[in-house]
């Protein structure tokens, strides 16, 4: 989809509003909240679409904010995301009809877009001199 400017512009501020204030920023990219759009079409479950989406995600932020942001996290608690959202159902998307399956499908897609995010810092923001 396209870019929320608006959203960017929120998250410009506060990250110079941080460093401002002395703070340095860690900022996490997924912290449990997958787009209803993303998980309509398969969310974690659909490895082509979830590792493409969030590698333009992450190319978005790098782009937008690399250049204060130094470190970045790719995803918060993938245990939980996975196996809480994909087993137990206690958190979104609160799935338990597969738990034989889809945790582990949810949770090696996790690695995947991880690893897609990390190999384009690498590739393409390396100068920027964060850490993922």
């Amino acid at each position: 989809g396209e870019v929320n400017q608006e959203g960017i512009n929120f998250y410009s501020e506060l990250i110079d509003s941080l460093l401002e204030a002395g703070i340095e920023p860690w900022v996490t990219l997924y912290h449990w909240d997958l787009p209803e759009v993303l998980h309509a079409k398969g969310g974690w479950l659909s490895k082509e679409l979830i590792t493409g989406a969030f590698g333009n995600y992450a190319r978005t932020c790098f782009q937008h904010f690399g250049d204060r942001v130094k470190h970045w996290i790719t995803l918060n608690e993938p245990w939980c995301s996975a196996v809480l959202g994909y087993n137990t159902g206690d958190h979104a998307p609160g799935h338990t009809h597969d738990k034989d399956c889809e945790p582990y499908i949810a949770g090696h897609n996790m690695l995947l877009a991880h690893a897609e995010a990390v190999r384009i810092y690498r590739e393409d923001f390396a100068k920027q001199g964060g850490k993922v």
